[in-house]
């Protein structure tokens, strides 16, 4: 009588990037086998923005330079914090201050210090993004940066994709079998895999920044257009490896 082993492996695996896997392999006297590889994937948009503001003081004393910021970041969280909520998340995304010298005869002189403090905003409401853009700029912030955007995937994408990716590989195994006259008698081996490919690209006009670089007035800065923020979409992507005995 032959023994049968059967090995399963199957993890799971939900992070940011929403990754997928599982293998289950079957092993047995040596039979012949066909090999198909499938993949499917779809294009999403993104459902998480994040986006870092920054402000910048300099002043002769660390004080003076650490009191000026902390007023200024103070205002900008504020402004921020009207879009606070379970879906809004805003932290501190760092913290500097540092001394400025400047060398005069050979010797370095010290002139003042630097304290650069900045928040970030992390946040579903993709949708907002431009306001808390414009709000936080108008509250006193310096830079807008490290704008990038992701998918959080809740598994419904990557379950369809691999259920259509393992049938396509069904299919093929199923039509090169017919092909070279055999027939599909069982599962070898079979590895699935899902994961999302994350992207960092984004576009967006500050008009709100360039019109205060320029000293407009409020009434012209109300009148300006909303910071348009347009996200590209983010591919999630699931591959299938499979192995089918043949007879």
């Amino acid at each position: 009588m032959k023994k049968t082993a059967l090995l399963l492996l199957l993890a799971l695996i939900f992070s940011q990037n929403a990754i997928y896997s599982a293998a289950v392999e079957k092993v047995t006297e040596s039979r012949g086998y066909i090999s198909a590889n499938a993949e499917k994937d779809k294009d999403v948009y993104p459902n998480v923005a994040e986006v870092t503001f920054t402000k910048e003081n300099t002043a002769k004393s660390i004080e003076i330079a650490s009191q000026e910021n902390k007023t200024a970041m103070s205002a900008i969280q504020n402004a921020l914090s009207a879009y606070q909520n379970e879906n809004t998340e805003i932290r501190t995304g760092s913290y500097s201050a540092t001394p400025n010298y400047v060398y005069k005869n050979n010797k370095k002189q010290l002139t003042g210090y630097t304290v650069v403090n900045s928040v970030t905003v992390k946040t579903k409401s993709t949708d907002k993004l431009g306001k808390m853009i414009d709000s936080a700029i108008k509250a006193g912030a310096d830079r807008v940066g490290s704008l990038t955007f992701s998918y959080q995937n809740d598994g419904t994408v990557c379950k369809d994709l691999i259920f259509q990716a393992t049938k396509e590989a069904q299919d093929i195994a199923n039509l090169t079998a017919k092909t070279t006259n055999q027939i599909i008698k069982g599962v070898k081996y079979i590895s699935t895999s899902c994961y999302v490919q994350q992207s960092n690209s984004a576009s967006y006009r500050n008009f709100s920044a360039k019109a205060m670089s320029f000293g407009a007035s409020a009434d012209t800065e109300s009148s300006m257009p909303e910071t348009s923020i347009t996200p590209g979409k983010i591919k999630v992507r699931a591959n299938v490896n499979a192995e089918f005995y043949v007879k």
